[in-house]
């Protein structure tokens, strides 16, 4: 495998190099070297992604601009034999940058602390010369895609694919999904029942008033088909309800426990509140 790799790497930079050749213009740099070894070596990691890579990129230059900006270093070229003050603040601003926007963003790609002092060092340091370096990104980037696709190797065309939740958290959301909506289907039938509806919109909802204002209407027909002289009985609404709420936990903010906090709150209200007649 280490020679096919080897090659594949060689064909990759070889793509910017030949542009840069033939264009005259600064199409290959050194942090490309690692972008590319990464995306052979280590496809399936979020760092070595295409969104990833051209972000991190973006990031990188972007930050390196912004340190020459607050330095006054934005016309002068590199003079590593000669670093100075500005110089030295620039290269801190710049990896400091570069560090906190990609963590923030979670679009974290090593290369990219290299891309950065390469323009907080004044090797590329215009805004021409910067777009010409993301242009570089994305044209080695689609040249990845390209190779790692034909390789077989697991590369995604964007973002890095969501790891599968282990056998024990499915199961332990499933449990807890399967115990919300058995409790609240049992408040359907008492008085409490506009307070849990109300609790279950606002869960499903998220927060977000429109999503809200969509869903107000499932509790009420939920409640209607269980009390109602249809077919729908009561293992067929709560089937309704554990689908809702394991839609719910597919959202990676939304976990077991969070659906486990909201049947435990709705177990204590039926606990205080007096039971309905049925019709």
């Amino acid at each position: 495998m280490a020679l096919p790799t080897c090659l594949q790497a060689g064909v990759c930079i070889a793509v910017p190099a030949v542009v840069a050749w033939v264009s005259g213009q600064p199409f290959v740099f050194p942090s490309l070297g690692p972008t590319v070894y990464l995306a052979l070596t280590a496809s399936a990691t979020p760092a070595a992604s295409p969104r990833n890579t051209l972000a991190g990129h973006l990031i990188s230059a972007s930050a390196g601009y912004l340190a020459l900006v607050a330095t006054g270093l934005t016309e002068a070229g590199p003079d590593l034999s000669h670093t100075d003050g500005h110089r030295v603040a620039a290269v801190v601003i710049a990896l400091a940058l570069t560090s906190a926007g990609m963590l923030l963003g979670n679009v974290s790609h090593p290369p990219g602390g290299a891309t950065t002092l390469i323009i907080a060092l004044g090797f590329l340091h215009t805004p021409a010369q910067l777009a010409i370096l993301m242009a570089a990104v994305a044209t080695t980037t689609g040249v990845l895609i390209t190779t790692n696709r034909l390789s077989g190797r697991p590369y995604p065309l964007w973002a890095p694919a969501a790891p599968p939740a282990p056998a024990a958290d499915r199961s332990a959301a499933e449990a807890a999904c399967r115990e919300a909506a058995q409790v609240l289907v049992a408040a359907m039938t008492t008085t409490m029942w506009p307070l849990a509806a109300t609790r279950a919109v606002h869960l499903l909802g998220r927060g977000d008033p429109e999503r809200e204002a969509r869903l107000a209407v499932r509790p009420a027909a939920a409640r209607a088909a269980l009390i109602g002289p249809g077919p729908n009985g009561r293992s067929s609404v709560v089937d309704q309800w554990a689908a809702e709420f394991r839609a719910l936990t597919r959202d990676e903010k939304v976990t077991a426990i969070t659906v486990s906090v909201f049947t435990d709150g709705l177990n204590s209200l039926l606990a205080t509140f007096r039971t309905a007649p049925r019709r």
